[in-house]
């Protein structure tokens, strides 16, 4: 993320008086196989993850581990394969997962055609995503999402998309819903989200009739309803609820209906105090215990990068740990969901040390699972090549700080420039510069992960890059204010900068920063 410590400690104060009002994209716009119902035992994962027998719920993992330890395919955009998930439980079952969440938001059947069957063709399909899922001890839970759906950023509320959503007093529609679980559990599934985040707060004029402006009883009746209905069908049934209200600290009508009215045994997902959040700690999840009248599940928007396209406009890969999550957070949550990126391949160095959090909070270090989390994948090729990338694909709301590597060379470099001196520093930047400006070669011709590979390469282009105007500004720096060819060395520098702030894609803004202040011979 960009600086942030300013403008973000202002947002919190706005924010702080509509907590839990906002859809994700008001909010960001502001901002900037179930295996018997239960979890199953982690398995010795790529990342050092604690090897564990046995086969069934009973079997011990470390006293504060969580116990829904998942990843939420819960994004917007182009949703992943099928190929994709497949691998993706693969990863999961070898790195302390147990849970997997299908949420994918561009997915019409868990969305605008939430009421229609699955065509045979894609219910195959999903089934074999649900059996990868059974073979690799992970929990899958199917989300579906009826609700009136909140208009993205450039769009407006439609009237079909109205009529295409549940009305909760039609026994019709509650049919059809319940016709698509039971189609989806003749594939295996038994675990189901209904949810209700990201949709309007308003409810259609037959429902008003009954419920008024109430919509958080009409959700909460139709979950009962549900909950009841299928545990006569299936006795290992299980529901969660994404509610409407997914964050914040403070109780309101909607939590209060939750409180009171929604059975104990359904999951409700919380995101934390934000939708993103740079900090999740177990006070914070106990107080929100309370207000829901169960421990909260916790939906961790990292490292989601979906709103980098969206609303920043500036697409991001989040490359970094999992950081500032509290070791004490596991005693006060039903479990943890990592919201994964677009990428898939991209996203488990993050969910790796997600994984290795989830398992035992508190031994966790985040640069300790970071490093086990590059050591373990598989098909980097040059791996000090790939660490460079991931450290310059490091800056987000959890470390606003960038690759701290780079920085203490450039604030080396400018010590020594402002004294007029030439040395050490000037060496060694010089030296990480020219490996930066190397690095799309090097990983091209090492890496033998090609689906890897083609998920990072336009932002690894960029990088390389940014590598290369960094070397301009050394050069520029070098030549003595009256040495005639400083006037072109500046152009040449001015144009590269220029060409790269016109690529919307961020990575590497350290080493842009540096040029820009070489442009004015100093740091500000």
């Amino acid at each position: 993320m960009r600086k942030k410590s300013k403008w973000f400690l202002a947002l919190v104060v706005v924010l702080c008086l509509g907590a839990g009002t906002l859809t994700a994209w008001e909010w960001y716009a502001r901002q900037e196989a179930n295996l018997g119902g239960r979890p199953t035992p982690v398995q010795k994962g790529d990342s050092g993850g604690s090897s564990r027998s046995g086969s069934g719920p009973g079997s011990s993992t470390p006293g504060d581990a969580f116990a829904i330890r998942g990843v939420i395919e819960g994004f917007y955009g182009q949703p992943w394969s099928m190929a994709e998930r497949i691998k993706m439980l693969e990863f999961m079952g070898r790195n302390n997962f147990n849970t997997y969440v299908y949420a994918p938001k561009n997915d019409p059947y868990q969305r605008s055609k939430w009421g229609e069957l699955y065509p045979q063709a894609e219910l195959q399909q999903l089934k074999q995503v649900v059996e990868a899922a059974q073979k690799n001890g992970i929990w899958f839970v199917y989300s579906i999402s009826p609700g009136i759906p909140a208009p993205l950023p450039g769009q407006s509320l439609s009237a079909k998309m109205v009529a295409d959503s549940i009305t909760y007093t039609s026994a019709g529609d509650v049919g059809r819903l319940e016709n698509k679980i039971a189609q989806l559990r003749a594939i295996g599934v038994h675990t189901f989200m209904l949810s209700f985040d990201d949709v309007e707060h308003t409810l259609k004029s037959a429902d008003q009739r009954v419920y008024g402006s109430d919509y958080p009883r009409a959700q909460v009746e139709l979950a009962d309803k549900v909950l009841r209905d299928e545990r006569r069908h299936d006795p290992s049934f299980r529901l969660w609820l994404a509610p409407t209200d997914y964050y914040g600290l403070k109780d309101s009508p909607y939590w209060r209906t939750i409180r009171s009215r929604l059975d104990s045994s359904v999951q409700v997902i919380w995101t934390g105090q934000w939708v993103l959040n740079k900090e999740i700690n177990g006070s914070q999840a106990a107080q929100v215990g309370k207000l829901l009248g169960r421990k909260p599940l916790i939906w961790d928007n990292y490292p989601v990068n979906d709103y980098t396209y969206v609303v920043k406009k500036a697409p991001q890969l989040f490359m970094g740990p999992l950081e500032n999550r509290s070791s004490g957070l596991s005693r006060q949550a039903a479990g943890l969901l990592a919201n994964p990126m677009i990428q898939a391949e991209a996203s488990k160095v993050a969910l790796s040390t997600v994984g290795q959090y989830l398992i035992n909070p508190a031994a966790y270090s985040p640069e300790r699972a970071w490093d086990a989390a590059l050591a373990a994948r598989q098909g980097v090729g040059n791996a000090a090549a790939f660490r460079r990338f991931c450290l310059y694909s490091s800056r987000s709301l959890l470390n606003d700080s960038g690759n701290p590597d780079f920085l203490r060379l450039v604030s080396a470099y400018w010590q020594d420039y402002r004294a007029g001196k030439r040395g050490a520093s000037e060496t060694n930047l010089k030296q990480e510069l020219e490996a930066v400006s190397q690095l799309p070669q090097t990983l091209a011709q090492t890496m033998t992960n090609k689906e890897l590979l083609t998920e990072i390469e336009p932002w690894l282009i960029k990088l390389g890059q940014e590598g290369q105007a960094g070397l301009l500004a050394l050069d520029y720096l070098d030549l003595p204010a009256k040495d005639p060819a400083k006037t072109g060395a500046k152009k040449q520098l001015e144009e590269s900068v220029q060409k790269l702030t016109a690529n919307n894609l961020r990575i590497g803004p350290e080493i842009l920063e540096f040029a820009q202040a070489a442009l004015h011979s100093g740091p500000s």
